[in-house]
């Protein structure tokens, strides 16, 4: 998402056991994410299922068998004195009722892939977020690091200069004790990073992956247009928390659409066969049933279906207010955070470099003391601390830019 303007070897004085891993760019773990995670293979799999429910809205009701018998207790035979009776009952759904119900179902299909993408979006915001804080976990260790060489340089200057018996051991002392609360710092910066990339393990659910380094010159750069009226455009066409409000307001619709169907009567046809014996004989039997829709037609569901596809049409309207303020709002603050770091970067770095390399000349030709010198490098040391959290603000307004406008990648969509 941006670079520094510094460098250091960053492990370059710590054991190989406290590394995190193999370094993975931020395109990598989207990549192994969307193939591999557990959580998206589970999410994905509940539109497989909601797909079924298409197939039984298409099926046919099942016929109905009656099979009875009657034997005479007494008095005179109306037929015989016993009987057979078998008759079979088919509804006919003729009137428009199995297609309304495919295309609820349909419709409730779209409405299940749509609540997938939103939450893939939302986990891959969570992710990208971890990521930064990952990357610039790591990149405060390196910062430390690289003070710690600046500081390595410094005990050598002292330390000639006490053997030449130009000053005392007090600056000796003075380096020394800065050295231990650095290295303290570092382990502490340590513990942030892996803390930081255990949360970004959990988020990745991925069982193969156990460890992962994510450095800041892994971190993508921004993928959006770079003007902020085609942001909005391009949230309001990809925000699948938009698309889920419409597309609930047409599964409702289909919906009220499926339950005035279902309101009208469905024949039934029926064909039967009753046998006697004493006297034998056998009867057949033919007809068709209607239902009678005088007092259910399915009002309170059609009421309610209607009511939550005006409720899904006033959340869309709502939605499309917040996206808009959403991705206006994190457009300022990434031109505000680029501003202030490229800003930063040109009046406040030079500076601090050349005020560090005029305080170790001096110091050399004794003009300056051990505490000038420290005053220099720790001038020099807040600028890098201010740099990368300027930068770390930077990361993050991008981060949030890419989430309202749907920048981060979600595999098919």
């Amino acid at each position: 998402m941006c670079a520094s303007t510094w460098h250091s070897p960053a492990f370059a004085q710590l054991p190989e056991s406290e590394h995190s891993g193999p370094s993975m760019s931020e395109g990598q773990l989207f990549e192994r994410w969307l193939r591999s995670s557990a959580e998206v293979a589970a999410l994905r799999a509940q539109v497989g299922s909601a797909r079924f429910d298409v197939i039984t809205a298409e099926l046919l009701p099942n016929p109905e068998l009656m099979v009875g018998g009657a034997l005479l207790a007494s008095g005179a035979p109306p037929d015989g004195k016993s009987g057979v009776e078998a008759q079979l009952t088919v509804p006919l759904p003729v009137f428009g009722q199995l297609s309304a119900r495919r295309r609820a179902a349909e419709a409730q299909v779209s409405v299940v892939e749509t609540g997938v993408l939103a939450a893939l979006w939302e986990r891959a915001s969570d992710l990208q977020a971890a990521m930064v804080e990952a990357a610039f976990a790591d990149a405060r260790v390196t910062m430390l690091d690289q003070n710690l060489d600046e500081l390595a340089r410094l005990r050598r200057i002292v330390e000639t200069r006490t053997q030449a018996g130009a000053n005392s051991s007090y600056d000796v002392l003075r380096v020394t004790t800065s050295e231990t609360t650095v290295r303290a710092a570092t382990r502490t910066a340590i513990t942030d990073r892996t803390q930081a990339e255990s949360r970004l393990l959990a988020l990745m659910a991925e069982p193969t992956l156990t460890r992962v380094h994510v450095t800041r010159e892994g971190l993508g750069a921004f993928r959006g247009p770079p003007d902020e009226a085609s942001l909005v455009k391009l949230a309001l066409e990809r925000r699948p928390d938009l698309e889920l409000a419409r597309r609930n307001v047409l599964a409702s619709t289909r919906s009220a659409e499926r339950w005035r169907k279902d309101a009208r009567p469905t024949p039934s046809v029926f064909a039967g066969a009753y046998a006697v014996q004493g006297p034998y004989g056998v009867q057949v039997t033919a007809g068709v049933t209607m239902p009678l829709p005088i007092f259910d037609r399915n009002q309170g569901q059609v009421g309610r279906a209607l009511s939550e596809a005006h409720a899904s049409e006033l959340m869309g309207e709502a939605l499309t207010v917040r996206i808009k303020t959403e991705v206006q709002g994190a457009w300022r603050a990434r031109e505000a955070a680029r501003t202030a770091l490229l800003e930063y970067r040109e009046a406040a770095l030079p500076a601090a470099v050349e005020m560090l390399r005029r305080a170790e000349v001096s110091y050399q030709a004794m003009k300056f003391s051990i505490a000038d010198l420290f005053d220099a490098y720790r001038t020099m040391w807040d600028a890098r601390s201010q740099e990368l959290e300027l930068e770390r603000q930077m990361a993050v307004a991008e981060a949030n830019l890419e989430r309202a406008a749907v920048l981060v990648p979600l595999g098919r969509r």
